[in-house]
């Protein structure tokens, strides 16, 4: 119970606030609806349906800016202060509550489903939710090369809670100084300048590290800022603008706006966030404004079933994400129709017993002594629980029996088995953590020391990207079949390769080199980057061979070709026959490719190796060794045991002999 006189105070300012508007719950329904479609990742016809549902954030950060600010605004015109210790406990009792309830839930399973070195980016990623620094867990995370799709992550979409709360860390203290200082009127203006400047760094940050932009507060603040200048201008002029054409027209053009944007937004063309973000904000603030009960779009957004979704949005957003990913995650192939379908009733049923039973109790009526105590003791045995996990003190049996058996000697954890690929490069350099980020730049190993010693008779430089690794791997593991032979490996990455080739010139391996091996993968510019590579390590003192593409698998959903073929079959004989059937899943295009890879060496002089030849020597392609092991990891990435074997096949091929 509230005890104190200025409790009872606050409590009228609580039932003082502004009438409660149902469309703004309404406008609530369209964004979650806009995420969750998005999320399903639904293709029709080799179209993504609401390819910029992901707006639909945007919008709640609008809507978020506008009633807290409102909130916060009236508070202080009711008592001339604003309690930001009052405030906190609101948001607190907002969000936690469910957030906490739902990780409670997902907790057990994760342990039934997830790999072991899955349960430890779990474990990581509820540290970094509990703190509110999920955004920045996410951006790292995923920029790792090689990352696990972010679809399968249950908790990434807590990026956009950890910037609310990081936003309102800091917003109300100032905006308490601002209206104490210069007045409602001029903390407007100044928060509109904020904005603007706020838009201009997004999109300068948007422009320089598009990723790292998505993520970061400074690049949303202004989002959350639009609707704060929204809700400080209805407090002064309510009216400005509106008329009963505007009232009429604006809010379905509004809606339109938005629907549009949902539709055909793509994040990989468009700066976001920035000022292609605009339209989705102004589309957002004019609705707000111009929404009049007698309008139709306004009793649209207003219909029982419209508030009731906007009500349960909070716990909907909450939800929908890791049932989402658990679903990828046990299902073997590509997600139908009625695998989504199920997501979506899970996904309704958690959100609304979650809304009644945790959201709602918590927020209006369990007391705060209670809701303190219930909070820390469960983020705290959250928190400890996955310290435990992380540092290794604890060990939680992870994969089903089932599924072991399955395996049988094979290693089911594809992340472990790509992060042992670097342990050869990072046995060579101790003084640097080697792993997969010496995919995309050259280690310090690499670009400043000498690997060959006197005892090398021919020195192999082989440059490229991780794929490069793997047949630096493939060599040095078959070392005995290349007598006097010494390699060496230095990353080249596409995106920064003019850099990357000055450096390589200034490498000692580079120049005392007799051989260089070109074996990047080949993307989509492959001829370009192929040529650029080749015009610029091209010396008559070195002989330079060109490696062809290596085979690649799609078995059409998340999981590769061994592991999709063994969980299909459910039966650990089927391995018998998946080298034969494995060329019937390879990229459509390999050979041509090769032939094209031919021409681009033996045009420039240089010499050319079938690297697709060690994968695929004849009418067969070796996903899977004699004795049941995996030679890849992912659809393109050879294991060790796979780099043992091809390399072996290599020497017997007469690689390098002459």
């Amino acid at each position: 119970m509230l005890k104190s006189n200025d409790d009872a105070e606050m409590m009228k300012v609580e039932t003082a606030k502004h009438a409660y508007r149902p469309e703004i719950d309404g406008l609530r329904a369209v964004a979650v609806i806009a995420v969750i479609i998005y999320h399903l990742d639904i293709t029709f016809l080799g179209v993504k349906l609401a390819v910029g549902g992901f707006l639909g954030v945007d919008v709640f950060f609008v809507i978020s800016g506008f009633l807290i600010t409102g909130i916060l605004v009236h508070e202080f015109n009711v008592t001339g202060s604003v309690s930001i210790t009052r405030f906190y406990i609101r948001r607190a009792r907002r969000i936690l509550p469910p957030l906490v309830f739902m990780i409670v839930c997902c907790v057990p399973v994760a342990f039934a489903i997830l790999l072991p070195s899955e349960i430890n980016r779990f474990a990581l990623s509820i540290l970094s939710v509990l703190v509110f620094l999920s955004n920045f867990f996410w951006f790292f995370e995923l920029s790792e090369y090689g990352a696990q799709s972010g679809l399968l992550q249950p908790f990434l979409h807590t990026w956009s809670l950890a910037i609310e709360e990081q936003f309102y860390l800091i917003f109300p203290p100032l905006l308490l100084l601002l209206l104490r200082k210069v007045g409602p009127q001029t903390t407007g203006v100044v928060l509109g300048l904020a904005l603007c400047a706020g838009l201009v760094a997004a999109q300068g940050l948007t422009a320089v590290h598009p990723a790292f932009s998505f993520y970061a507060p400074t690049s949303r603040a202004w989002e959350l800022l639009a609707g704060s200048v929204l809700a400080l201008a209805a407090m002064r002029a309510p009216n400005a603008f509106r008329s009963d054409m505007t009232c009429r027209v604006i809010p379905p053009l509004a809606i339109a706006v938005l629907c549009i944007c949902f539709c055909v937004f793509n994040l990989e063309v468009l700066a976001h966030p920035g000022f292609a973000t605009v339209p989705v904000i102004l589309a957002t603030c004019s609705l707000i404004w111009f929404a009049t009960p007698t309008e139709p779009m306004t009793s649209a957004l207003s219909c029982p079933a419209a508030v009731w979704i906007g009500r349960l949005s909070f716990s909907l957003y909450l939800w929908h994400f890791p049932v989402f990913a658990f679903g990828r995650i046990v299902a073997i192939d590509q997600p139908g129709g009625l695998d989504m379908l199920i997501w979506l009733a899970v996904t309704m049923l958690a959100a609304t017993l979650s809304y009644y039973l945790v959201e709602s109790p918590f927020r209006h009526q369990v007391p705060i002594h209670y809701f303190a105590g219930v909070m820390a003791s469960g983020t705290a045995v959250l928190g400890l629980g996955c310290l435990l996990i992380v540092s290794g003190r604890i060990v939680i049996p992870v994969a089903s029996e089932n599924l072991s058996e399955l395996y049988g000697a094979a290693n089911m954890d594809n992340e472990a088995l790509g992060l042992a690929t670097w342990q050869p490069l990072a046995a060579l350099s101790p003084k640097e953590d080697i792993g997969p980020w010496n995919a995309v730049r050259p280690s310090m190993h690499e670009k400043a020391n000498l690997w060959f010693t006197q005892d090398h008779d021919h020195k192999v430089l082989i440059i490229g990207d991780s794929h490069a690794k793997d047949v630096y791997n493939a060599l040095i593991l078959n070392n005995d079949r290349f007598a006097g032979t010494g390699f060496a490996r230095f990353n080249l990455h596409r995106k920064t390769l003019a850099q990357d080739l000055i450096d390589l010139h200034a490498a000692p391996n580079f120049k005392v080199a007799d051989t260089i091996i070109i074996a990047p993968r080949y993307y989509r510019e492959y001829r370009q980057t192929l040529e650029t590579i080749l015009a610029a390590v091209t010396d008559q003192r070195k002989h330079i061979i060109v490696l062809g593409a290596t085979a690649e698998f799609d078995a059409g959903g998340e999981l590769p070709l061994f592991d999709w073929y063994l969980r299909m079959a459910n039966a650990r004989d089927a391995l018998d026959n998946l080298n034969m059937q494995a060329i019937n899943f390879e990229t459509p295009g390999a050979v041509r490719l090769e032939d094209d890879i031919r021409h681009i060496a033996t045009t420039a002089g240089a010499s050319f190796l079938s690297r697709r030849a060690l994968v695929c020597p004849e009418q067969a392609c070796t996903i899977v060794t004699a004795d049941g092991q995996k030679t890849m990891y992912d659809d393109t990435h050879w294991t060790l045991t796979g780099a043992a074997l091809f390399g072996h096949r290599a020497a017997e091929a007469g690689w390098l002999a002459n």
